[in-house]
């Protein structure tokens, strides 16, 4: 059913239908997501496979372990232990405060100080801080040494994606090996399977190594720090006869314990410091589970049978319940490759973005950004739980914004706004980290809002009102604070000082970008909704705002980026920016966007020239092919999810186009690409009737759809 559009004195009323999946039971999930295992016959540093369940997450070589830790970090992806609790900072003896990285900007006729003074000390620290803290390198050694890629041969790897487990089958010194790895769905749980004859002979034994944190002076895929090891403590608690709790302190300030139990007869040996060995003392096979936690409290105990029997168990709930896209039966030749993407994001945002703290855009996978969450790529990351019926997990990143509320509005409040500013790049904190163009990005702050509203459509309740009000209103109250009433114009703008989504023009001069204003409009109009459904009178003030918003910038019959740029369509030969598409299809259509304006748009950016259609790569995809399903434009919108050069590698992980080797696993594409091709399959409301309506019905494109909730 669709939501519906209601009109009153300068604003609209959304009032939301209560809405349904469509319904499931007729595509085989086992069949749609076991054609896509993944199965590696190489030693292939781009193609690690990760185990986890949004909170943990254990990235493995081919040996089911972390063997070849340096030759994955040179070459392409870190093998990492990660989980979203566990967070660290660096001693601050100099006293830095964030106050130190402030710089005044003028903001109509006031000042306004923001964390720009990215390089100064304080602003350095603060970007660094706090990090991310590697859990821990679990590795084997052969013969007593680390393995070298020269030992092993004849890989045969696989990710069963229905249970999660990945099987290691090779040859090492020419002897097989078999080793089973497995995460818990909701514990910082491993278990590793180990046998061959090598354990039998004492010559295969499992590393536990813990490194001090890493060297954060690399923004993105930083290495870990060995050189320090006077800074971090590495204590043996308990001992038993099959266990060991280990607690693990940083500086002082970061602490969390592993407990590691074997079964059968074992041997634990310290061989150095923060250097842990495990040998099995009898028998060719060496069983264990590792569990990490914040804590020194015991665990409850675990077996590997157990581990990939829950694992099993919470995959299987995963893709039964949610969302399914099967393109088996169609007959264009880009389907098989599609679907491949779909599951293997769908299978990378649950390992990835299905936690409680939003983490960076490369997920768990690595460090980016010093493993920061970016809040403005948000909406991409969490609408396509949504989408995929996956609401629960939506709701777990979204509770953060519940938590840091308090910050935020103290944030808003120090700048001189009303209402909540969330924080463009920071830790589970809240605090804003400091940078050149992070204090200037505004497309972050509506975001809560339609994501809140998302969880309303698939729980229309007055819990669901309560429960999220405050961060929408919050957000509200800082749009309608945050734009200026012009006393030329007679409008409200925004900006200066502003960075438009695309980053590339001066904060001082950058004013209007059309998509901000906008996700503007449409903030304020849920925001508006909220309150009717809470019998509550609109606020006068956002509905002012709403009233007289600048419209969004034309120049020759197209939608400009930025209203400060109006000649980006004189520009001989050059790529046109796209962020203006998402004013419609990142955002569903209201009064705001003209549709007839947006095609015109979106034709003049599609077809840059006589070379034909533009490749669309990175999260551009997403905007791209949102776009072409709401004008009705689906042959459009299958070419560019299936465009060619966005390269989805045999685990599913893209590189960030710009920088393809400091960030190997750019998870915003995997998010685009789930968030269109779920509006596409799944609809939105105005959507023409009948399954799939972004995609083709040309004959070749046969399309089975169940599971999705339809978009606003």
């Amino acid at each position: 059913m669709q939501s519906l559009l209601r009109r009153a004195p300068g604003i609209f009323f959304l009032t939301a239908a209560v809405l349904a999946p469509r319904a499931q039971g007729y595509i085989d999930r086992a069949a749609w997501v076991g054609r896509h295992a993944i199965h590696l016959d190489r030693l292939d540093p781009e193609n690690p496979l990760t185990v986890g369940n949004g909170d943990f997450a254990f990235t493995v070589d081919v040996t089911g372990l972390q063997s070849f830790g340096s030759l994955y970090h040179d070459r392409g992806v870190p093998l990492e232990t990660r989980a979203t609790w566990a967070w660290h900072e660096f001693p601050n003896p100099s006293g830095l405060r964030l106050q130190d990285a402030m710089k005044p900007y003028p903001f109509h006729g006031r000042t306004v100080e923001y964390a720009a003074l990215q390089d100064s000390p304080a602003g350095e620290y603060f970007r660094e801080n706090p990090h991310p803290i590697p859990l821990g390198e679990i590795s084997l050694l052969y013969r007593g040494r680390p393995l070298a890629p020269a030992d092993v041969s004849a890989v045969d790897q696989t990710l069963d994606l229905w249970t999660g487990v990945v099987t290691s089958r090779y040859l090492l010194g020419g002897e097989p090996v078999a080793v089973e790895t497995a995460a818990d769905p909701a514990r910082s749980l491993l278990s590793v399977r180990l046998r061959s004859p090598l354990v039998a002979r004492g010559d295969l034994q499992v590393r536990f190594h813990f490194p001090y944190s890493y060297q954060m002076a690399v923004k993105n895929k930083p290495p870990f720090d060995w050189s320090r090891p006077d800074r971090h403590r590495t204590e043996l608690v308990r001992l038993g006869p099959e266990s060991v709790q280990l607690r693990r302190t940083l500086d002082e300030s970061a602490h969390y314990a592993a407990d590691i139990a074997w079964h059968g007869v074992g041997e634990m040996a310290e061989a150095g410091p923060h250097d842990f060995r495990l040998a099995a003392a009898e028998g060719d096979t060496l069983a264990l589970t590792c569990e990490f936690t914040p804590t020194d409290a015991l665990p409850a105990a675990s077996s590997p049978a157990s581990v990939e029997a829950a694992s099993a168990r919470g995959w299987k709930d995963y893709w039964t319940r949610g969302g399914a896209v099967d393109l088996s039966a169609s007959a264009d030749p880009r389907a098989a490759e599609l679907e491949r993407r779909i599951v293997l994001s769908l299978y990378l945002m649950r390992v990835n973005y299905g936690g409680h703290f939003p983490p960076a855009e490369s997920g768990l996978v690595h460090i980016s950004w010093y493993g920061k969450h970016n809040s403005e790529v948000y909406f991409w990351h969490a609408a396509q739980f949504y989408e995929w019926g996956h609401v629960e997990l939506l709701e777990r990143g979204l509770d953060w914004y519940r938590k840091i509320l308090p910050s935020a509005e103290a944030e808003a409040r120090s700048q001189g706004f009303a209402g909540a500013r969330w924080p463009k790049m920071s830790g589970p904190d809240g605090r804003t980290g400091p940078g050149t163009i992070n204090p200037f990005i505004i497309w972050n702050e509506p975001n809560p809002i339609y994501l809140s509203e998302l969880v309303y459509r698939a729980r229309p309740e007055r819990a669901t009102l309560e429960r999220y009000r405050g961060v929408v209103f919050g957000s509200a109250d800082f749009l309608a604070s945050f734009a200026f009433l012009d006393p030329a114009s007679g409008r409200y703008v925004l900006g200066p000082p502003i960075k438009a989504s695309s980053e590339g023009t001066e904060e001082n001069q950058t004013r209007d970008p059309a998509f901000e204003l906008a996700f503007w409009h449409y903030g304020l109009q849920v925001a508006q909704a909220w309150r009717q459904r809470l019998g509550l009178p609109p606020d006068p003030r956002w509905a002012d705002v709403l009233a007289r918003l600048m419209p969004l910038p034309q120049a020759q019959g197209r939608y400009l980026e930025i209203e400060t740029s109006p000649h980006i369509y004189d520009r001989p030969g050059g790529r046109l920016p796209t962020s203006e598409l998402m004013a419609l299809g990142y955002l569903p259509q209201t009064d705001a966007v003209d549709p007839a304006v947006m095609r015109r748009t979106f034709d003049a950016i599609n077809h840059p020239g006589p070379s034909g259609p533009r490749h669309w790569g990175s999260w551009s995809l997403g905007e791209g092919a949102l776009t072409a399903a709401r004008l009705g434009e689906p042959a459009a919108a299958a070419a560019i999810v299936s465009d060619s050069a966005t390269r989805f590698r045999l685990n599913g992980l893209v590189p960030r186009p710009a920088e393809p080797l400091d960030c190997p696993a750019y998870l915003p594409v995997n998010a685009a690409l789930l968030d269109a091709v779920g509006l596409m399959a799944g609809g939105w409301d105005g959507a023409p009737t009948g399954v799939a309506p972004g995609f083709p019905r040309d004959g070749r494109w046969s399309v089975r759809a169940e599971g999705l909730y339809p978009m606003p």
